[in-house]
């Protein structure tokens, strides 16, 4: 959380802009096994608006994921602190017609949080046996694969791929089309190193003046790569399903389900060859007049079932 001060210094430097109108926020997964592979997110519905707007979000992740293959001989573990920081940008060139950017920044860390959070699941009755039986603030990405063993070490903080990508607008739906840039300055495992792409189609069912629903299907593609090349899949889907609620004055809650197909095949693991569905919720408030929207929220991994991205905690602003 130590980058937050700093990533939020520099998106005010850039951008004074007027509030545009009510929205979801997008959702980037944080999972470095979807995020090295995937470049499908969730892109709700953007507004016709005049200008150049900004949103800037952080999500800081606790992250625990144990898995043995089904014959007990091989094992994985994912236990770290992910960060993630985008700045994202939108523009319309038309009413119909708009462009979108995203200068990225990531991070793994040996992390400080796990002694609050093994109380604090002890508290709710929900225990994570992972948590509680791996070494505290201790950063492993340790795993069996088939036909060798990659441990990899933390990477901290680094640039991630940069996105743009256009979007077209049709009645109460959308078509955007995006790449990400082989930017990263990271190691394997938490990048891509190839150009990824998606295509988007989201449609805004329901917006009335508290409630907005959208709904959307993305597909995309990226080449496999590396020395784990024969265990990445290449095309995927995500499906989401996001809702705002504006409950009182300029006031709302947000939520969203994400999922999306699995990047991974054959390695043995089913937590790692299965799909993923991911809820990320929180408020979107106005602390003040003309100052820009205050994004606070929490993201939970809901499946697989087996320890995870065990919590997240978001913090943005939106010009």
């Amino acid at each position: 959380m130590r980058h937050f001060v700093l990533t939020a210094g520099f998106a005010v430097a850039l951008v004074t802009c007027h509030l545009s109108a009510q929205s979801i926020p997008p959702y980037v997964p944080a999972n470095p096994l979807l995020e090295s592979r995937s470049a499908l997110y969730s892109q709700p519905f953007v507004q016709p608006s005049p200008g150049w707007h900004w949103r800037w979000l952080t999500d800081y992740y606790n992250a625990v994921e144990t898995a043995t293959s089904p014959d007990a001989a091989r094992s994985t573990t994912f236990d770290a602190e992910v960060l993630q920081s985008d700045l994202w940008l939108t523009h319309d060139l038309s009413r119909h017609v708009f462009v979108l950017g995203n200068v990225a920044v990531r991070g793994g860390y040996d992390g400080f949080l796990d002694a609050f959070l093994i109380w604090y699941h002890h508290f709710i009755g929900l225990a994570v046996p992972a948590r509680d039986e791996l070494p505290h603030d201790t950063f492993q990405w340790h795993t069996e694969f088939p036909d060798t063993i990659v441990d990899r070490s933390a990477p901290g903080t680094f640039l991630g791929d940069v996105r743009a990508g256009i979007g077209v607008r049709f009645g109460r739906a959308q078509l955007v089309a995006s790449a990400t840039l082989p930017t990263a300055t990271s190691k394997d495992g938490w990048v891509r190193h190839v150009i990824g792409t998606s295509l988007a189609l989201t449609a805004e069912p329901i917006r009335s003046n508290r409630v907005i629903v959208d709904a959307s299907i993305s597909g995309g593609y990226t080449p496999t790569q590396g020395g784990l090349a024969p265990y990445q899949k290449s095309w995927f889907g995500s499906a989401m399903l996001a809702t705002r609620w504006r409950f009182a004055g300029q006031q709302a809650v947000y939520g969203t389900l994400w999922a999306q197909s699995s990047n991974w095949q054959q390695t043995g693991f089913v937590d790692v060859d299965d799909a993923e569905v991911i809820g990320d919720f929180g408020f979107l408030l106005h602390v003040a007049k003309h100052w820009p929207e205050l994004q606070l929220g929490l993201t939970e991994d809901m499946v697989p079932k087996g320890p995870a991205m065990d919590i997240g905690f978001a913090i943005g602003l939106r010009w």
